[in-house]
């Protein structure tokens, strides 16, 4: 972890970087001034890090990648989805890894919440840092000295992963940090997510098994003010759409299906019982959530 830390405060250090708004009470939106210019392939990777990658859903595997991952973006700054899976690797330390450590017990989850924490703003910053090698998104931030949420109309389909994953990473990290920081970012998220379903439908296709559908279940579900006949209604449809992503079905069971056993058991069995393979693109992240359902199943 020390080394992880490391590698964090060297890339800091290489980019130049300009705060342009505090978010919460102690994130800042940090946007790289630099002119590098976004690659048009993906990177290829070295076959050590592919290799850890891809067993992701191994801890250890994980976070030598993350490490291994940020000195690969040091060095080659002009991969936008390596900035992205730098996102999406640290959202998963957080989400699925770290949140298998909770116990309930508030002061042995205190240090594990500390640590999630820091790797949903780690998983922010690689985000950013990917929607800063759109030069127009970077030029209003930076140069125009807009917030984020007021430069989004000119993010595309090549920007469409690093909004929505640092939606979904500054939404995990305003949970733990404080209610008030949640309510407080409440209009970030509306405007991220609004601005990932214009550019869907721009694109003519959902994106990432229905993403923007889950949101707008969650949203509901969680909030308490939320629609929770809606929220369910909207969480049935996601399920109907992909029934094999094993997400939206612990999501669905862990934010509103505690109080109903049977359908709680009925959608965590199934996880549990399919086969993390029938998506192979995210097959790691699939077994990660095989993993949180049976500890859901085992809290019961």
């Amino acid at each position: 972890m020390n080394q992880n830390k490391n590698w964090s405060k060297i890339a800091l250090a290489t980019l130049v970087l300009v705060s342009v708004v505090a978010c919460g009470k102690s994130r800042q939106v940090k946007i790289s001034a630099s002119d590098v210019v976004r690659a048009t392939t993906p990177a290829k990777l070295p076959a050590d890090i592919e290799k850890l990658w891809k067993n992701r859903h191994n801890e250890q595997d994980l976070r030598q990648a993350l490490v291994s991952l940020e000195k690969f973006a040091i060095e080659n700054p002009q991969y936008t989805d390596v900035k992205v899976m730098l996102c999406r690797g640290n959202y998963l330390m957080g989400d699925g890894h770290l949140w298998l450590k909770l116990t309930g017990d508030a002061d042995e989850d205190k240090k594990v919440k500390e640590e999630s924490i820091a790797f949903y703003d780690a998983a922010v910053n690689w985000c950013e840092a990917a929607l800063a090698m759109n030069p127009k998104f970077r030029d209003k931030v930076v140069k125009d000295g807009l917030e984020v949420e007021k430069a989004l109309d000119v993010l595309g389909p090549e920007d469409i992963d690093a909004l929505y994953w640092r939606y979904a990473s500054l939404g995990k990290w305003s949970r733990l940090v404080g209610f008030t920081t949640l309510l407080s970012n409440r209009s970030k998220f509306s405007a991220m997510v609004n601005r990932v379903k214009e550019i869907e439908k721009a694109m003519g296709k959902e994106y990432f098994y229905a993403a923007t559908l889950r949101y707008d279940a969650a949203s509901n579900a969680l909030s308490p003010t939320g629609d929770k006949k809606l929220a369910d209604k909207l969480f049935e449809e996601a399920i109907a759409k992909h029934p094999n992503y094993f997400a939206v079905r612990v999501l669905y069971a862990e934010s509103r299906l505690k109080g109903n056993e049977d359908k709680f058991k009925k959608q965590l069995d199934y996880v549990i019982k399919g086969k993390a393979a029938s998506l192979p693109e995210i097959e790691p992240d699939q077994i990660v959530e095989q993993r949180k359902a049976k500890k859901l199943l085992d809290e019961l």
